[in-house]
């Protein structure tokens, strides 16, 4: 086998191909202390939704893009998914922002182009346009309309910082978005995964009528793959799978599971192994709702937004090569691995997801139960509750 010192991330993934190759040896997966048993309101509780909606979605920071979407000066992109609707763009310096797509004037969008390059953003009623920096700089008519201070009229923003290349915002003007906290020692491995180097290549929706976080649970345990996923992944996985947490207060985690092919490199010199994680993949989540999974040349990334009502989500995938001009043969190799994805997310995942909220919207189902061998699902769901804690009567504890 090739030595490879090129390897990104390569002292990360050397310390999880050797978990996974101990829980291997060992027959066996990390697991959780005892079950988790979980109260189904958590899902169909309207007043818990509307809470979220409110403080998620609007307190905390979200991953609203990645840096190669926009990877140029003047380059926008239109988030509509996020409960706010989002004009974010690149400066002519190179900076991004994130804004409220609402002209000053009469609130209308000032763009509905969903993305592009533009020096300036007119809005279609008046007329009044905007700089990609937010500035106002032309108002028609200014000499009747009245006396404005167009310094005070730009878009409205929200905190942004673009990190590890992703952009990160808080949809609430003002507020405080400190990302080196959010992230705490996740930053380290999150940085050399460098995906500021990406290229964007497909994006494809995936449906399903049920909770948002119905939707989210079915990324964070692979115990379903030999059942539900036989036919596609149940014959090379192994059922095991290595946990770790980072952020402020340990909302994020990253899960790996391996590839029967993993057993290959044992009793292998470590400066023999070469491109480990073509032997198994990760998993990251980023709270409250962007899954990263991270392979040796190319990479997904699923956001699951909420929807209007409680039992209703939409879900952005988006496929990724490693590098920002990709060949054909590696564009073809993304647009394949997410061809595979959407069938198995959309026909079988998001398939399952919806019979399960028919039966839990009911309020006829007594518990859930989350098995020692499903930590991710315990932890996500128990910051969740954390997360929400004070906020309102809804935010009682669910997991218990």
């Amino acid at each position: 086998m090739a030595t490879d010192l090129n390897i990104q991330n390569k002292e990360f993934l050397y310390q999880a191909a050797r978990a996974l190759l101990d829980l291997m040896g060992r027959n066996t997966t990390d697991q959780e202390a005892a079950i988790t048993r979980m109260d189904p309101a958590a899902y169909f509780s309207e007043e818990r939704f509307r809470a979220e909606k409110d403080h998620l979605f609007r307190k905390t920071p979200l991953v609203v893009a990645f840096s190669c979407e926009l990877p140029s000066p003047g380059d926008f992109r239109l988030n509509e998914e996020a409960g706010v609707p989002l004009l974010i763009s690149r400066d002519k310096a190179g900076k991004v922002h994130v804004f409220l797509n609402a002209c000053r004037h009469r609130a209308v969008k000032v763009t509905t182009e969903p993305c592009g390059n533009a020096a300036r953003f007119t809005c279609p009623y008046h007329a009044w346009t905007y700089a990609a920096d937010g500035a106002l700089v032309a108002l028609p008519g200014d000499d009747v309309f009245g006396e404005v201070d167009r310094s005070t009229l730009g878009l409205v923003e929200f905190p942004c910082e673009e990190r590890y290349g992703m952009i990160f915002a808080v949809l609430t003007p003002g507020a405080q978005l400190n990302l080196a906290a959010f992230l705490g020692g996740g930053s380290t491995h999150l940085a050399e995964w460098h995906m500021e180097r990406f290229g964007m290549v497909v994006e494809r929706p995936l449906e399903t009528t049920a909770n948002w976080k119905l939707a989210l649970d079915t990324y964070t345990e692979n115990y379903h793959f030999h059942v539900l996923h036989a036919a596609d992944f149940g014959y090379k996985v192994k059922n095991c799978a290595a946990h770790w947490r980072f952020g402020d207060r340990d909302q994020h985690w990253v899960l790996a599971w391996p590839s029967k092919s993993l057993e290959t490199l044992r009793g292998v010199p470590e400066d023999q192994w070469g491109q480990v994680n073509a032997h198994f993949s990760v998993l990251y989540y980023i709270f409250p709702n962007t899954v990263l999974g991270l392979n040796a040349d190319t990479c997904t990334a699923k956001h699951v937004w909420p929807g209007r009502e409680v039992g209703e989500q939409t879900t952005q995938m988006k496929g990724f090569a490693r590098t920002a001009n990709p060949t054909p043969e590696i564009a073809a190799k993304v647009r394949e691995r997410i061809d595979v994805f959407y069938k198995v997310l959309q026909q079988e995942d998001y398939w399952v997801c919806g019979q399960a909220w028919e039966n839990i919207r009911t309020g006829l189902v007594p518990e859930l139960l989350y098995g020692r061998n499903e930590p991710a699902l315990t932890w996500l769901h128990r910051s969740l509750d954390q997360a929400m804690e004070g906020f309102s009567r809804a935010e009682t504890a669910r997991v218990r």
